[in-house]
């Protein structure tokens, strides 16, 4: 959802669970609900409520743009739903952290019931500030970027064996690169090699070099080294993506950024919407992209690998991926900077402004996300 902080995150989960809510209740309202109308409904407003409550957001959160934009979109979001499907009931269910569990995006299933059919899909919300042009879809490391390609994901830096279906930690390069000599995918090593490279200068050279405790001594030399890191990387890794087969970019491109028919997406912001399942433009592009028709094409731009999907007609959509170098919080940078030293106490030290954090700077990576220009595509 691109969080950009903690509270962000907690707001954006408080936002999942009351869309359910309101779906719940919308749907009673118009005696399409098909679960129970008082305590199911009931249930969806603590239990949104007591998430916020727990993280002191409730407040906050009732006067979020999170919810406005829930409000704005809920009455239009279920009429279409039921003329999607005439003579239906339907149900709502939060679900993120069991679907997470499966490798899954989804949020909340929905739950629709027809006089002789009963079926569930799973949407993946996104709710924006500032709408959903260009939205952000899934992040990582340069190491996983290449791992996603080549093996299956089981769950946070885990990936599965395709010959023994066991898993093991995407940086565990020994068993990685068995397993790539082993595919036949021998051209990607250098790419492997590069990046574990960059993983290990950065943690030696800004995580424990005593030269990079303050972060206004190196804040130079660390945006020379995202930039020039960045760029050898999108140089080898692009050269690598070339040398695969077409269907499996395609396949990686379609997993990523949620364009099958797997599940659904829902795109709320500035009071408007988009659902995959009700909007025949969104439709249309899920269809040109999975046509036996469609190719992906690798190209790059400045810091960015871009995988563009095309077929005889032109371009259909194309996905962004910049990589860079993640502070991750290492330095401790508060928005007014002070004299002397302040306690830290998630880091348990007094710290000076600008000054190394102990723990948090072990968590440097490397770093991708994931953007794709929804305006663009849908025309």
């Amino acid at each position: 959802m691109g969080a950009g902080n903690r509270e962000d995150h907690y707001m954006q989960d408080t936002g999942e669970l009351y869309f359910v809510y309101k779906a719940k209740e919308t749907a009673q309202n118009l005696s399409i609900f098909s679960g129970n109308p008082t305590s199911s409904v009931a249930f969806s407003l603590r239990q949104y409520q007591e998430y916020a409550n727990s993280r002191n957001i409730l407040a906050k959160f009732n006067k979020s743009v999170y919810k406005k934009n829930i409000d704005a979109i809920i009455d239009s979001f279920i009429a279409d739903l039921s003329d999607r499907y005439a003579n239906a009931t339907f149900d709502f269910e939060s679900v993120e952290a069991e679907l997470r569990n499966l490798n899954k995006k989804g949020d909340f299933l929905i739950h629709i019931c027809q006089p002789n059919n009963r079926s569930s899909v799973s949407v993946s919300l996104k709710n924006y500030k500032n709408g959903f042009d260009r939205i952000q879809l899934c992040s990582g490391t340069w190491n996983s970027f290449i791992n996603n390609f080549l093996f299956e994901a089981s769950g946070v830096g885990m990936f599965l064996d395709p010959y023994t279906n066991e898993r093991f930690k995407g940086s565990d390069s020994k068993t990685r690169d068995s397993l790539i000599n082993r595919m036949g995918f021998q051209f990607l090593l250098s790419s492997y090699s590069y990046v574990d490279e960059v993983q290990t200068l950065i943690k030696q050279k800004y995580s424990y070099d005593s030269k990079a405790n303050m972060w206004q001594d190196i804040q130079d030399q660390w945006k020379s080294d995202c930039q020039n890191l960045s760029y050898e990387a999108i140089r080898k890794i692009s050269t690598g993506l070339n040398k695969l087969e077409p269907a499996v970019i395609k396949s990686r491109f379609i997993k990523m950024t949620g364009l099958g028919y797997e599940e659904e997406m829902l795109l709320i912001g500035k009071g408007k919407y988009i659902f995959s399942l009700t909007n025949t433009k969104y439709q249309n592009v899920l269809s040109r992209v999975n046509s036996p028709d469609s190719r992906v094409t690798v190209k790059t731009n400045k810091k960015n690998i871009i995988l563009v999907v095309e077929d005889d007609t032109g371009e259909i959509i194309a996905a962004e991926i910049p990589f860079t170098l993640q502070k991750n919080g290492a330095w401790f940078l508060p928005k007014t900077s002070y004299s002397g030293t302040q306690w830290h106490p998630k880091e348990g030290v007094d710290l000076l402004f600008g000054q190394r954090r102990p723990k948090k700077s072990k968590e440097i990576a490397t770093s991708v996300n994931t953007y794709v220009n929804i305006k663009k595509a849908l025309g």
